[in-house]
């Protein structure tokens, strides 16, 4: 091989090496400017301060007491003694916060990962740069627009991930709100279990 042939390989050999090499570090460029904007957007210690302040919610009975509020007989048995109720109510809001909260603390850092690796393959380190820094800048348009898809995206893949665990979680939950409700109300003379 001549030496004209030998310098011209190597001249390709640098020219096409820079275009092969980039993409792992772009995507950990992309994943670090990724991480900086949900960082700012949704910091991880506010959505865990947010979920635990729905957990307690749950723990006090009021998913229960939702769930239960049109019932006219759940009316009707509160009325009845309502310290005794609210007890009742708060047991198994309890039940149901220590049978989900652990599938849903797992998820907010997951749906967080997700989140960020949704990001970083929609949009370029320069984007995710300028989107964090200029939330109105061209980058930050791109971001609203394309925002609903890429949380679309995150919560199929959470639900895919974690709806088998939470029925599971209910499932085996159920008996236990069944007890409870039995004592809250009791058999009316003449009539079956409630429904």
């Amino acid at each position: 091989m001549s030496s004209r042939s030998l310098l011209a390989a190597a001249l390709a050999a640098t020219l096409v090496a820079p275009l092969a090499a980039p993409a792992p570090a772009a995507a950990q460029d992309a994943t670090a400017a990724a991480t900086a904007l949900v960082d700012l957007i949704a910091p991880l210690p506010a959505a865990q301060r947010q979920l635990e302040a729905q957990l307690a919610e749950m723990r006090k009975g009021a998913a229960v007491r939702a769930m239960l509020a049109g019932n006219p007989r759940y009316q009707m048995e509160a009325a009845k003694n309502q310290p005794a109720f609210n007890q009742g109510i708060a047991r198994i809001g309890a039940m149901q916060a220590d049978a989900v909260g652990p599938i849903m603390r797992e998820m907010v850092p997951a749906t967080r990962k997700a989140t960020i690796a949704a990001y970083a393959a929609a949009f370029t380190p320069a984007e995710l740069a300028a989107i964090t820094a200029f939330y109105r800048t061209p980058a930050g348009q791109k971001l609203i627009r394309q925002q609903a898809e890429l949380q679309g995206r995150v919560n199929q893949q959470m639900a895919q991930q974690y709806a088998p665990k939470m029925a599971a979680a209910q499932k085996a939950l159920a008996p236990k709100i069944d007890a409870e409700l039995r004592k809250l109300f009791p058999p009316q003379p003449g009539a079956g279990a409630p429904k």
